[in-house]
């Protein structure tokens, strides 16, 4: 089933939406429950009030009860997410106002004015649908309460105003309920609440440090761990479709010299304008990571050695360019470049265009290197991409 997409939500709105989002799947079988239980009143009741009042109030209340199965299904059939989900809260609530209306109303209409024994099981019968109230609904205190109060409170003033002995102490025994059900729903609440948070609390830190351990703290670029876990699936896709696939490896020029004569700190500066400058010289299929220390890893998919080429090329007049702007001043940069395409592995062909930097370097750095040397390109896929 396709989950809508939503915004963002802030804590408290994504605890509040966890909370609807439990009550749908949590109060599903008491619909039914509710049906049943009313059956059975309507049954027990049926001797003593007039048949066509208790007929009447378990049409209402089944009608009601199909709009609350009607609303379930639409919300498992929409699967709203996020944002999504706070919609969801006020139609819940109303159909749960209505089909407890009709309970507590109704439990008026059909108690026997005569009869202390249909009194009593009716009393029973509120208490039990009082207390299922305060388990399924525990997820948002007040509808708990609420539900609770509809139900229980017309049949409470209704005993009281009768004078009689038995109803009175009937009705106290549910005004001592209603003050236990209030202890009860906070306790709940707060238990649950706590949960919410906790679990929240715990998401976001796994988040947090997947992305720790994915992003590299200093550029912001991939990490190299992650690069070659998320590299591979291009790599393997030019690969099994035939299409050319190229790596282009760069590396500071005289970088320790940066650390040792201006300090660490104008070197992580140099590190982070590098990394911009890379990042808004490629593609969005292109990938980038910082290897280590000054080197970067680039991945150009779909590219041939040619065009990969050019592109180093294109990024190395830019970090010419575009010195590193300090307070005393600038920096100028400059970078030298390996250029590999296509290979068995990622790594090897990683390694083929680390030789090709190295040649670089020693030919007079600040400029690319095409690794020319010849590869086995043969473009069926190995076992391990199959």
């Amino acid at each position: 089933m396709k989950t809508v997409e939503a915004p963002e939500l802030i804590p408290a709105e994504r605890i509040r939406a966890d909370r609807i989002q439990l009550l749908y799947w949590q109060s599903f079988p008491a619909v039914f429950v509710s049906i049943a239980v009313s059956a059975l009143l309507a049954m027990l009741l049926w001797p003593a009030v007039d048949h066509f009042v208790v007929l009447t109030w378990w049409t209402v209340l089944f009608a009601t009860s199909l709009a609350r199965i009607a609303l379930f299904l639409l919300y498992r059939m929409k699967a709203p997410a996020g944002a999504g989900l706070l919609a969801w809260e006020r139609p819940y609530f109303v159909t749960l106002m209505v089909s407890t209306a009709v309970w507590g109303l109704g439990s008026v209409l059909i108690m026997p004015n005569d009869s202390l024994l249909h009194q009593t099981m009716t009393v029973f019968i509120l208490v039990g649908m009082a207390g299922g109230a305060l388990t399924v609904y525990s997820a948002i205190r007040w509808l708990a309460i609420v539900t609770v109060g509809v139900i229980l409170i017309p049949a409470m003033g209704w005993m009281l105003l009768t004078g009689e002995r038995p109803a009175i102490l009937l009705s106290l025994g549910l005004v001592i309920f209603c003050l236990s059900a209030l202890r009860a729903t906070k306790v709940l609440s707060n238990a649950m609440q706590q949960n919410f948070e906790m679990t929240h609390a715990l998401r976001e830190a796994k988040e947090s440090a997947e992305r720790l351990a994915s992003t590299d703290h200093l550029t912001g670029l991939t990490s190299r761990g992650a690069f070659v876990e998320r590299a591979d699936a291009p790599f393997q896709y030019c690969r099994r479709n035939g299409l050319p696939v190229s790596v282009a490896v760069l590396d500071l020029d005289h970088f320790k010299q940066v650390n040792d004569t201006r300090g660490h700190a104008v070197g992580d500066l140099a590190l982070k304008h590098a990394a911009r400058l890379i990042q808004s010289s490629l593609r969005k299929s292109d990938l980038c990571c910082r290897w280590g220390g000054e080197e970067f890893v680039i991945l150009l998919p779909d590219t041939a050695l040619e065009d990969a080429a050019g592109v180093a090329e294109k990024l190395r007049l830019a970090i010419v360019a575009n010195p590193v702007a300090l307070e005393s001043g600038s920096l100028p940069m400059t970078a030298s470049f390996g250029v590999a395409e296509g290979d068995r592995s990622l790594e090897a062909l990683i390694d083929r265009a680390d030789s090709a930097l190295y040649r670089a370097k020693n030919e007079g750095r600040n400029r690319v290197a095409v690794d020319e040397a010849a590869a086995d390109l043969d473009p069926s896929p190995s076992p391990a991409a199959a």
